[in-house]
């Protein structure tokens, strides 16, 4: 029994990270990529709204600010709004010096979060087309324009993610880079074989009609893909619409982000259940299941494989234990390390691996127990 409960676990966790993946690119071959034409006129382009959730964040708003306005875009169609959750510093003061630039500041209180910030302003949005961003993610000159080219080529696309590209700042860092790139091959997998399943927060744009109120506890991005998907449009994914951010420096600023991000999208998905359902939606079932369901009970696989070899009295199983103890050891130390401003050489991944095993667990425990969580502290907020 212990030895198939190993070999499932392992199964499980190699169809995840390996197999999926690379059936997606073979299934992928077959396929034919569609055409993405140029914009040719700036006559014709439509009408955006970016909006831009922010608390406390006067170290990053002017920049996020400056970026938005050299933006390859007719400035007459496109405005940006900066949704200030109650901050207690300096960024609203810094947002009004700009709002005869197209940039207006909404002020939401009492503090909200992101989600009511977007329920908030949502029926004054008048444009073709909403932008969703973040606070802390600097747009590339073209990228509004690369995402229009995506949406524009289909009518059935509701939805379009940009690429998120995290900027190594000085030689630190999580482990979250290396991650990102895989995740970021997986969602470009996802979107030529179906529909992405999950936009990525801090750039995305979507159809004016699609983007209604939204349940306040959401994870928005996520939720607003499902929602896309459950009205039967595609979510397609833009990897040169670019947004660049810094990579966390450290496995452990990232624990609470994730726990709270993956309790949520639990939340999200028990309201969009039906979307599991292989009969109805054959391909967005198995991206669902594949990337998103097997991602978050990571932690799961990980307990199946060391539990087993705890008890299977064989020396190959023996090593095994040890091994996998070992690695649990090595990671808690460098997340202990980071804790106290330092970073292990060649620990990062492993302390990394080890941060996200937690959090994917803590999350399952959350939406278990209906633990939710609605408002958030940016790690970035916390630096000296």
């Amino acid at each position: 029994m212990m030895v198939f409960l190993f070999w499932l676990g392992f199964a499980l966790l190699m169809y995840h990270l390996v197999v999926y993946p690379v059936f997606l690119w073979m299934a992928n071959r077959l396929n034919k990529t569609p055409v993405v034409n140029a914009i040719k006129s700036d006559l014709a382009l439509p009408k955006i709204t970016v909006i831009c959730p922010a608390y406390n964040e006067e170290k990053h708003i002017e920049a996020k600010i400056k970026a938005f306005l050299a933006l390859d875009y007719p400035i007459d169609k496109i405005k940006m709004i900066v949704i200030s959750d109650d901050s207690t510093d300096s960024t609203n003061e810094i947002v009004k010096y700009y709002t005869d630039r197209n940039v207006e500041l909404v002020v939401q209180t009492p503090r909200g979060g992101k989600q009511k910030a977007h329920n908030l302003i949502e029926p004054s949005i008048d444009s073709d087309y909403v932008l969703s961003t973040d606070a802390n993610s600097l747009f590339a000159p073209d990228s509004v324009k690369e995402l229009l080219k995506v949406m524009l080529s289909d009518d059935r696309i509701g939805i379009v993610s940009g690429e998120l590209k995290l900027i190594k700042n000085g030689k630190s860092d999580s482990g979250e880079g290396l991650y990102w790139k895989y995740e970021c091959f997986v969602k470009q997998m996802d979107s030529s074989f179906a529909s992405i399943i999950g936009c990525n927060g801090s750039i995305y744009l979507i159809k004016r009609e699609l983007f209604g109120q939204i349940h306040p506890t959401a994870i928005d991005d996520f939720e607003r893909t499902l929602h896309v998907l459950s009205k039967n449009f595609k979510a397609v994914y833009a990897p040169r619409a670019v947004v660049t951010e810094e990579v966390t420096k450290q496995a452990l600023e990232e624990i609470n982000r994730k726990i709270r991000i993956i309790t949520r999208e639990w939340f999200s998905i028990s309201r969009y259940a039906h979307l599991l359902n292989p009969f109805r939606f054959p391909r967005i079932s198995l991206i669902l299941f594949s990337h998103k369901l097997l991602r978050w009970m990571f932690f799961l696989f990980l307990l199946m494989m060391l539990i087993a070899s705890a008890f299977i009295q064989t020396t190959f199983f023996n090593i095994l234990f040890f091994l996998q103890l070992a690695f649990y050891l090595i990671g808690t130390v460098g997340l202990l390390a980071q804790k106290h401003d330092k970073n292990l050489p060649g620990l990062s991944l492993v302390s990394y691996v080890t941060a996200m095993g937690w959090s994917s667990m803590v999350a399952f425990f959350n939406f278990l127990f209906r633990v939710d969580i609605t408002t958030w502290n940016p790690i970035r907020n916390k630096e000296n």
